[in-house]
């Protein structure tokens, strides 16, 4: 049976760099921007991002989207 692909949820998440622990070990620590909308493009997304990463304490590693979808059978 053909499978089904329903879009549930859009993510971006920020990577933040928050420099190290007391061990010399790096501290990450994540932004994320839940419910983006499914219509946004990639571009968007990302300009929004930077935005946001304008915003931030710590410097910004990574942006990473997420996409959720629920599978069904026709």
């Amino acid at each position: 049976m053909p499978i089904i692909k329903i879009h549930r949820n859009s993510k971006v998440r920020l990577v933040l760099d928050a420099g190290l622990d007391d061990n010399d070990k790096k501290i990450t620590k994540y932004k994320t921007l839940d419910k983006a909308r499914y219509e946004a493009g990639d571009q968007a997304l990302f300009d929004i991002a930077k935005n946001i990463a304008l915003l931030q304490k710590h410097s910004v590693r990574d942006i990473i989207k997420h996409e959720e979808y629920t599978l069904i059978e026709e």
